[in-house]
């Protein structure tokens, strides 16, 4: 059986719908068919007495479904979208609503040998680690694949999917280039700064570690621990100084500003793992794009206004294909490397 993520959850206004439930009801139900049911759902995020004496009961009554149920229960665990997040004690006022808005979702076709193809294609057109001919060492990472590496001074560089570092071979200064997305933890040296340059920005550090993102033309770096100081092109600074300090810069509007931000939200990637806080379905798009190498079509430009919070877990696409397809209530297929979004 498939694995498949947890559907999604609106936030909306207060209305009550009674339902009785039965056991024998869900005894056919598919893994898919539980992760859209409100009963279960309900269950999982929001349990009580009654609702987990029922959901033990069945596991009783069918123990046949005993791994469906934990399967399930895990993935219903991970992510949920909305669109406002709601204030103190309306959790459970919140589900009234469900059981009126989910609507069941197809089962999705994914073009697996497609994507095997492409995925092939994708590892011969990469060199992962080379030297070029102006004695630079460049280390590249294919999309989608996390790749730690060690520098020549023992500094610890995790890349994440799509991106790519270089450094001088004799290594005569600590200083390195960075493309795409890395996460750096900087062995401390008394005598030795360390300097990592992006497109229109320059760190300088002794010892910590920080998050550092290139992207369609901005530029974020996002402190860890110790302490980094950022320049821009334009001369302008900006000193990192507390955990979750994050400077952003836009090459476009030329501008350097900062702001503090969870640390974990920029960093999970390295656990092949997308945190999302009210990110924009833009947004995640985006990042599909631009770290995993999906190309997206979308039918319906108003999905993009949705927002997203929770967690993905992107080892299993399965899973991925089958959370786009519930959360936005739509029709996902795929096509090699593309992802088709219509609405049911």
């Amino acid at each position: 059986m498939g694995h498949f993520l947890c559907p999604f959850v609106f936030y909306i206004r207060n209305t009550t719908l009674n339902m009785q439930h039965s056991i024998h009801h869900y005894s056919n139900y598919t893994m898919h068919q539980l992760l859209a049911a409100p009963y279960f759902l309900e269950w999982v995020r929001f349990p009580d007495a009654a609702n987990s004496a029922f959901w033990e009961a069945f596991v009783q009554a069918y123990p046949q479904r005993a791994a469906d149920i934990t399967k399930a229960v895990a993935i219903a665990k991970t992510m949920y979208v909305v669109n406002e997040k709601p204030q103190p004690g309306e959790s459970r006022a919140v589900w009234n609503e469900i059981y009126k808005e989910i609507k069941p979702v197809r089962r999705i076709s994914i073009l697996w040998k497609a994507a095997a193809v492409f995925l092939v294609a994708m590892v011969a057109a990469w060199m992962i680690f080379r030297t070029n001919t102006n004695n630079r060492i460049e280390v590249a990472s294919r999309f989608g694949e996390v790749k730690k590496l060690l520098l020549p001074d023992s500094s610890e560089v995790t890349l994440n999917g799509n991106s790519s570092i270089s450094y001088s071979k004799e290594w005569n200064k600590r200083e390195v280039w960075i493309d795409g997305e890395a996460f750096f933890n900087i062995r401390h040296s008394d005598t030795r700064g360390f300097e990592v340059h992006s497109t229109g920005l320059d760190v300088n550090v002794l010892g910590t570690s920080f998050n550092i993102r290139n992207r369609r033309g901005i530029t974020s770096v996002v402190l860890n621990s110790g302490k980094v100081l950022v320049a821009a092109e334009d001369n302008k600074k900006l000193l990192l100084s507390k955990p979750g300090d994050m400077a952003l810069y836009s090459k476009k509007e030329n501008g350097l500003t900062g702001k503090h931000v969870p640390v974990d939200h920029y960093t999970s990637w390295q656990q092949q793992k997308l945190q999302l806080d009210q990110v924009p379905v833009s947004g995640m798009f985006e990042m599909l794009e631009d770290d995993w190498g999906y190309h997206i079509q979308l039918r319906d430009s108003s999905l993009l206004k949705k927002k997203i919070s929770g967690e993905i877990d992107m080892k299993d696409k399965q899973v991925l294909m089958d959370a786009l397809a519930i959360i936005l209530n739509a029709n996902v297929t795929q096509q090699g490397s593309t992802i088709i979004v219509t609405p049911n």
